[in-house]
């Protein structure tokens, strides 16, 4: 159904929308369809429409954009004693002509800026229209990964004159105080009474946040405004002024890595990343997805494929890199060392973690080398360091033991595998 004025359903009040009649024509309302489909063929050729991108259009996904021509003109109420700024305009829809209704809160980009739609005329109107306001600065802000995002703000003082016959809500009392508004969305959502943010080497703390202004009574999901006033505040040692994020420092990730250190050549090892964010582990997840990305420093020495799997394919030392798909600043890098290639050696063939905690349970393997080649030979494993019933060890089959831990140990679980003089050793933290 079309916008026009909200309709009485069996008593209960029905929300306007964008959605058209079945057969594709405007709601059947006295000259309606004739004037928008007037609008749509003549207006294209005013001297201020503008192809825009605009939001709010899809009833079923607010923030989606859609490509739409509008008309733009200065908004002005003299009849009030208010004069609006310079950057707030009155845009009319021309087309498609069957959008009928722009929703507060929406975001427009024409005009190489971006506008929110601050006041919606739209009660009995054929034309999509309202009062936007040009974005003029914008929120540095982290999302869950430690991306830097912006939300773009309206700040503005509106004058009033001498036969206004009230206070306007955005007059700014003092240069330390200034009114605004952004969209409410996935990265504002966050934004509270007292929330600081930096705009230019400024620090300023929100106040007033109105957070609930609804454009339909009966529909909490109807709000997408955010109106608040900032106060000037003063810049904290966590604050980073050059990215313009408040609180920057606050926010950390951290990657921990499994790995063996020394591979011979001809062996693989999978790299086992975990991550921490703000201290806390975390995990991939269907509302947080995490995965990593691999690369080696040198593929004559160490090869790596997208899964983390390391090969040794020649003589000497490369690092390898493993990097946060989500938010490619953040990394960790491993130092891996393929010594000369001997006849014969010992070594393991299981990735072994530097960490253990309570309650953990790995398994360990090792294998005897002849000319770089893995044989069945059965090894000497021993396992030293920790008092008895910090750990447990089984053997599951030939040279492959797994261990399971129970509590924390001040010395660390020391293995050794050997074999006729041949041996490698692997040490490993026992942690709560």
């Amino acid at each position: 159904m079309a916008r026009t004025a909200g309709t009485l359903c069996g008593g209960v009040w029905a929300k306007p929308s964008n959605r058209s009649m079945k057969d594709g024509s405007l709601q059947n309302q006295y000259f309606q369809s004739e004037t928008a489909a007037y609008t749509q063929h003549m207006g294209q050729y005013a001297s201020n429409v503008y192809a825009a991108d605009c939001q709010g259009l899809n009833p079923d996904s607010f923030y989606d954009w859609k490509k739409v021509k509008l008309r733009s003109i200065r908004a002005a109420q003299a009849q009030t004693g208010e004069t609006m700024p310079d950057d707030w305009q009155r845009i009319y829809l021309i087309s498609p002509a069957n959008y009928t209704y722009i929703p507060q809160g929406a975001m427009l980009k024409y005009a190489d800026n971006t506008w929110i739609v601050y006041k919606g005329k739209n009660v009995s109107a054929i034309l999509g229209s309202a009062i936007v306001r040009r974005c003029n600065a914008v929120i540095n802000v982290l999302d869950w990964y430690g991306n830097i995002v912006t939300v773009p703000l309206s700040y503005a003082k509106m004058g009033t004159l001498g036969n206004a016959p009230h206070t306007t809500e955005n007059t700014i009392t003092s240069k330390n105080y200034i009114a605004c508004i952004c969209q409410l969305n996935e990265y504002s959502k966050s934004f509270h009474e007292n929330t600081r943010i930096l705009l230019g080497d400024t620090a300023y703390a929100m106040r007033g946040m109105d957070d609930f202004t609804r454009e339909f009574t009966d529909d909490p999901d109807s709000v997408h405004l955010l109106s608040f006033t900032i106060e000037r505040v003063e810049v904290q040692p966590f604050d980073n002024v050059e990215l313009g994020v408040a609180d920057y420092g606050g926010f950390s990730w951290n990657i921990s890595v499994d790995w063996n250190n020394s591979m011979m050549v001809g062996m693989t090892q999978t790299i086992k990343p975990t991550s921490s964010r703000n201290n806390v582990a975390v995990e991939n997840s269907e509302e947080h997805p995490i995965s990593y990305l691999y690369s080696s420093s040198d593929e004559s020495v160490l090869t790596v494929d997208e899964n983390g799997v390391v090969t040794a394919v020649g003589e000497g030392t490369a690092s390898i890199t493993v990097t946060l798909a989500q938010n490619e600043s953040i990394s960790q890098t491993v130092e891996i060392e393929v010594p000369a290639a001997e006849n014969e050696y010992v070594a393991f063939t299981s990735t072994i973690p530097q960490n253990l905690h309570e309650y953990d349970a790995i398994t360990v393997k090792a294998a005897y080398f002849e000319s770089g080649e893995a044989t069945v030979t059965e090894l000497k494993f021993s396992f030293s360091g920790p008092e008895k019933g910090v750990y447990t060890v089984e053997q599951t089959d030939t040279n492959t033991y797994k261990i399971t831990t129970y509590r924390a140990s001040i010395v660390p679980l020391t293995i050794t595998a050997e074999y006729e003089g041949h041996s490698a050793e692997a040490v490993i933290n026992i942690t709560t």
